[in-house]
């Protein structure tokens, strides 16, 4: 179940493409071992419209009618928390593949059977604030928002970051529906800083990015997009991602990485996913794809279908592999990541091999456990 519809349909969609993959490929294998044999998987689609109410209905449609085993899916983290807490009240396993919000992973929140492979997006915030500071040796930033929950966790977990390195720095935040950003834009400007960091999603992404370039911002500052996708980085001009730098939680050319083994595990990936749905694959279908598999493996360990016998088997079998290397689930029920996410620079048009979809160049990424938010925050 995913935005399909309404604000969230530019990413659902993709989503959806990989989770299909994942259970094309299971079934070509004849399906998920159980006992002595393998069962093929079969599947409802649903769309959640974007809409908490809405979701909240096709979630009992899909338990009580239709009699699934285990729910994939969501786009927009609003939509997740609210489901997660449908989850508390009828168990079921339930694997959100979408960057959700903070506070669900706290433990009086997390549903027990509720795991999330996407993580949360303070840790967006933290990886870029700390690879500003560390990694390009800027010092002067203003950090610019959102006013809902996606921005506010980025900004958290930036503002941990600077305040571990001893860097003070600018923030501000547009409210929300705001579409135009020229005056933030305009006093940013004005602040003179070394690197602006936006937290925007979705439509806001695409506009912000868009209006960097048009105001002249770009021209005089760095520009950092915390979580960049496919989706909006095709949604600006070329001029206006050229040397833009963001994390992607993974990216469907890793050419030039360091790690052999996940350029050639990407690739694989990359090249099957566009063999069957003729684009490449957006970083939302590949932690959907990730998401699907852990979620069917997790049923194939248990052994069973019962929600709290396979959240059980997901913590005695924490780790998985996956294009982003080993996965480890934690306490929180969130995953570290040998490769959390990849530090990438956006692509001019004389440097793309493909107009649309050669968008950026990857050339690092961020490792380490303090990615995540650390568990004592989180009331363990």
């Amino acid at each position: 179940m995913f935005g399909l519809t309404g604000a969230a349909s530019p990413v659902g969609p993709v989503q959806l493409d990989g989770a299909r993959l994942a259970i094309d490929e299971i079934n070509a294998a004849g399906g998920v071992a159980w006992g002595d044999r393998k069962v093929p998987v079969t599947f409802v689609v649903k769309d959640d419209e974007t809409k908490p109410d809405v979701a909240i209905r096709r979630f009992r449609e899909l338990v009580n009618e239709e009699k699934v085993h285990a729910i994939v899916g969501q786009t927009f983290a609003s939509i997740t928390g609210a489901l997660n807490q449908q989850v508390k009240k009828l168990p079921i396993a339930y694997f959100p593949v979408n960057v959700v919000a903070l506070k669900m992973f706290e433990k009086a929140e997390i549903a027990p059977t509720t795991f999330a492979v996407h993580g949360c997006a303070y840790s967006a915030g933290y990886g870029s604030a700390a690879y500003i500071v560390n990694k390009l040796g800027l010092k002067k930033i203003v950090f610019f928002g959102p006013a809902y929950a996606f921005g506010q966790d980025q900004w958290r977990g930036a503002k941990d970051a600077f305040d571990r390195f001893g860097i003070q720095v600018e923030y501000l935040e547009s409210p929300v529906g705001t579409s135009d950003f020229t005056s933030y834009l305009t006093k940013i400007m004005e602040m003179n800083p070394e690197v602006v960091m936006l937290a925007h999603w979705g439509t806001d992404a695409i506009n912000v990015l868009k209006q960097t370039y048009e105001t002249g911002l770009k021209a005089k500052t760095k520009v950092w997009f915390n979580w960049m996708t496919n989706v909006f980085g095709s949604g600006v001009p070329a001029e206006a991602l050229e040397g833009v730098y963001s994390l992607m939680s993974w990216y469907y050319d890793l050419s030039g990485f360091a790690d052999q083994t996940i350029i050639d595990q990407g690739k694989a990936f990359a090249d099957k996913f566009s063999r069957v749905y003729g684009y490449p694959p957006d970083p939302y279908s590949a932690m959907a794809y990730i998401g699907t598999r852990e979620a069917l493996r997790s049923l194939s360990l248990a052994q069973s279908a019962d929600p709290l016998k396979v959240a059980a088997a997901v913590m005695q079998n924490p780790a998985f592999e996956s294009m982003k290397g080993q996965g480890i689930w934690r306490q929180d029920h969130q995953p570290i990541f040998k490769y959390n996410a990849f530090v990438v620079v956006g692509k001019g048009a004389a440097e793309r091999q493909d107009p649309k979809w050669d968008l950026v160049k990857v050339i690092d990424a961020y490792t380490g456990e303090d990615y995540l938010p650390p568990l004592s925050m989180l009331g363990y």
